[in-house]
């Protein structure tokens, strides 16, 4: 191919994703009226703020519950649930950082080659769950972020087939560090897992399922940095099936997840058992992950009582019809379901054009079902792929936190305004600022041995002389 032909085809890739831009802009201005955010709301959002000290449950012991629509209850009372410290927790520092015990389950075979002292996974599929648990380490500092800064660059890149890479380019071990990883019996990880959701207040768990190009450590550090940022203080469980890794590896991971389901399905159902009747089990999953999660749930056996609380589909690689077709099966097993989607998503985009049929997280007509709230991120989110919106935008995390801790429907969030599509139904954009939630913990640092410093001093690389 010749070099003009490598310009022109890049230039008409840049070309028609300005249309896209262009289109979303034309579509969140047609939904959201005379409330579309100005450009300062994705830079300078207003200080609406709301901070909650669990150190103010000394203060309001053995007080009567104030009216639901004051300002006392707000401050004290709403969150005291919602906000108490996380059980994951095994180490806070409120300035350094914090150490997360993850359980999981996987599908990948352990690696017996492997001289480590901890477990190790292959990339090979099981066809059984394995069980166990790790620490996650995680630094309070914010990443520094690399991004093209040329807009033109910027927007070349987003088009090319290397945008199904990780989001954000930077040290991932100055930030956090796996250790630890142990593999558990059945009954010892389902044990541990019982005594977590019973010190919950809400008796919840957070189950994780990643998508495409993530491997084993990537997964449970992702979890462990949403349950921080969200926050979320119940029991967290992540799932990792055996993606190959690497974007040349995208068919093989569709092949791959087709070939987890019956390991999932597996785990699923002895979830359900194990765990006691109140527990709120709550799905988070994204990318080519909803593949794997769709396609279980609407496999599953009818019962009499929906077996999960929420079902969040983030971005799902799925194509429409196959979304469309499965998940009014797969939500009889959840009280709620929620899709996030974004029309720019470029990753979506690219998805699109190799499966040949528009993703159910990104399509330009909206993948609306009946039962599931479907919530468009366009308008919020300001990333350059525009993929992972669901753990990095603090918005976002607020809105997840709103369904999760709080079962509020989008009807409910008063930061979501409804748009009716004609000829499909209702979807919700953000038409508003959620409230910034912030939360103080109290610890008393003395639940783990390790220090944070021993994790990323580990994790380090060793300085050339």
């Amino acid at each position: 191919m010749s070099s003009q032909n490598t310009v022109a085809q890049t230039f008409l890739s840049v070309k028609s994703r300005f249309s896209r831009l262009m289109l979303t802009t034309c579509f969140v201005t047609m939904c959201v009226g005379c409330r579309v955010p100005k450009v300062g709301m994705f830079f300078d959002p207003p200080e609406k703020v709301l901070v909650y000290d669990t150190a103010q449950e000394r203060e309001i012991a053995g007080q009567d519950t104030p009216p639901e629509d004051s300002l006392a209850y707000d401050y004290r009372w709403r969150y005291r649930n919602s906000l108490a410290e996380a059980v994951a927790v095994r180490q806070w520092d409120q300035d350094a950082g914090s150490v997360w015990r993850v359980l999981f389950a996987t599908n990948r075979q352990p690696d017996t080659s492997s001289l480590s002292q901890q477990v190790e996974f292959t990339n090979t599929v099981d066809a059984q769950p394995h069980f166990g648990s790790c620490s996650v380490a995680l630094s309070h500092q914010e990443p520094e972020i690399e991004e093209p800064d040329n807009v033109v660059l910027a927007t070349a890149l987003s088009v090319l087939p290397g945008e199904w890479q990780k989001e954000v380019s930077y040290d991932q071990s100055k930030y956090a560090a796996v250790d630890d990883k142990q593999l558990l019996s059945s009954d010892l990880f389902f044990g541990e897992l019982r005594q977590q959701v019973a010190r919950s207040r809400q008796h919840d768990v957070l189950l994780f399922v990643h998508g495409f190009n993530v491997d084993f450590d990537s997964a449970a550090i992702r979890l462990a940095q949403i349950a921080k940022d969200l926050p979320f203080n119940g029991a967290i469980v992540a799932y990792s099936w055996p993606s190959q890794g690497g974007v040349g590896a995208y068919s093989a991971d569709g092949q791959v997840v087709q070939q987890s389901i019956p390991a999932f399905k597996q785990f699923l159902t002895e979830l359900t058992k194990q765990l006691p009747a109140d527990t709120r089990i709550n799905i988070v999953v994204h990318s080519m992950g909803n593949r794997l999660v769709l396609r279980t749930l609407a496999e599953l056996d009818e019962s009499p009582h929906p077996r999960f609380q929420h079902v969040v589909f983030c971005a799902p690689d799925v194509g429409v019809e196959e979304f469309k077709e499965k998940s009014p099966l797969a939500i009889k097993h959840c009280r709620h379901a929620t899709l996030y989607t974004c029309m720019n998503d470029a990753a979506l985009i690219a998805s699109a054009k190799v499966n040949h049929e528009e993703r159910a997280g990104g399509s330009l007509v909206p993948t609306i079902v009946p039962g599931i709230d479907t919530v468009e991120c366009a308008v919020i989110d300001t990333s350059l792929m525009g993929h992972s919106y669901y753990g990095s935008n603090k918005f976002i995390l607020r809105d997840l936190f709103a369904i999760l801790k709080e079962d509020q429907p989008a009807d409910e969030r008063k930061w979501l305004k409804p748009h009716k599509v004609p000829f499909h139904g209702m979807q919700y954009i953000f038409g508003d600022y959620p409230v910034d939630l912030q939360w103080v913990w109290h610890y008393d640092n003395t639940q783990s041995g390790v220090q944070l410093t021993d994790y990323f001093e580990a994790a380090a690389p060793a300085e050339t002389p």
